[in-house]
C-alpha cells in the first residue's frame, strides 16, 4: 500500500512537469508533494517528509500569489492583412488545427478578427462573422500558456458585449473536437444539436 502511494505521488509530480500552464503545474505539484508527505509518514522517511512539506508550502504560496494577480484584458480588432494576425496564425497553426481542423480564414466572408490582450500581450485570437442575429464564432484560440479560461470568460461574459456586439443576440459555434465541446460547455454554451452550440450575448 505504501509503495502505491509513493508511485501515485511520483506520477503527480511527473504530470505537473509536463504541463505548460504555471497555475496547473503548481496545483499538480502541490498534490504530488502532499501525497509524498503521506508516503514519507507511513514509511518513516523523515527527510523526505520535511522536503515535501517545504515544497508544498512553496507551491501553496505561488498558487495564492497567482490567484490574487489582477490581469488587465482588452480587445483589439485588426484587419485580415495585419502582420500580427498572419504571424499569430502561422506560429500557432498546429494548436489551432487540433481544436479547429476545418478553420480557413480565406474561405470566410467578411471575417472580423479580434485579439484578446492580457496585460497588453496578444494571448488569444477571436475570429467571427456577422450572421444576424448571431455572432458566428469560427476561431476562439488562446495560447497554451494562458489557458486558464480567464481570457475566454472576459471575451464571452464581459458586460460591454451588449455594446461591442450591438444588434446581435447570440454567439454560435461549431465544435471542432470533443475537447472544444467541453470547453464551450464550461463557458455556458448549450448544445442545440450535435456539435452546434449557442450562448446568449450578455446584456
Amino acid at each position: 500500500m505504501t509503495e502505491i502511494i509513493g508511485y501515485a505521488a511520483s506520477a503527480l509530480v511527473a504530470v505537473s512537469l509536463l504541463t505548460s500552464n504555471v497555475l496547473r503545474l503548481r496545483v499538480l505539484n502541490l498534490a504530488g508533494a502532499a501525497v509524498f508527505v503521506i508516503y514519507a509518514w507511513l514509511a518513516g522517511a523523515w527527510p523526505v517528509l520535511a522536503v515535501n512539506l517545504f515544497v508544498a508550502v512553496i507551491d501553496l504560496w505561488h498558487i495564492i500569489r497567482l490567484k490574487s494577480v489582477k490581469d488587465d484584458f482588452k480587445l483589439m480588432e485588426v484587419g485580415t492583412g495585419d502582420p500580427l494576425l498572419k504571424n499569430f496564425l502561422a506560429y500557432h497553426g498546429r494548436g489551432i488545427w487540433q481544436f479547429f481542423p476545418d478553420f480557413d480564414l480565406a474561405a470566410l466572408k467578411a471575417p472580423r478578427c479580434v485579439f484578446i490582450l492580457r496585460n497588453l500581450l496578444p494571448v488569444g485570437l477571436f475570429i467571427y462573422t456577422e450572421e444576424r442575429p448571431d455572432v458566428r464564432v469560427h476561431l476562439d484560440y488562446v495560447a497554451e500558456d494562458y489557458r486558464d479560461l480567464k481570457s475566454a470568460r472576459y471575451l464571452f461574459n464581459r458586460p460591454q458585449n451588449a455594446e461591442t456586439f450591438g444588434g446581435f443576440t447570440d454567439f454560435t459555434a461549431v465544435s471542432g473536437s470533443p475537447r472544444h465541446a467541453a470547453y464551450l460547455r464550461r463557458l455556458g454554451f448549450t448544445e442545440e444539436k450535435t456539435g452546434f452550440f449557442r450562448k446568449k450575448i450578455q446584456n
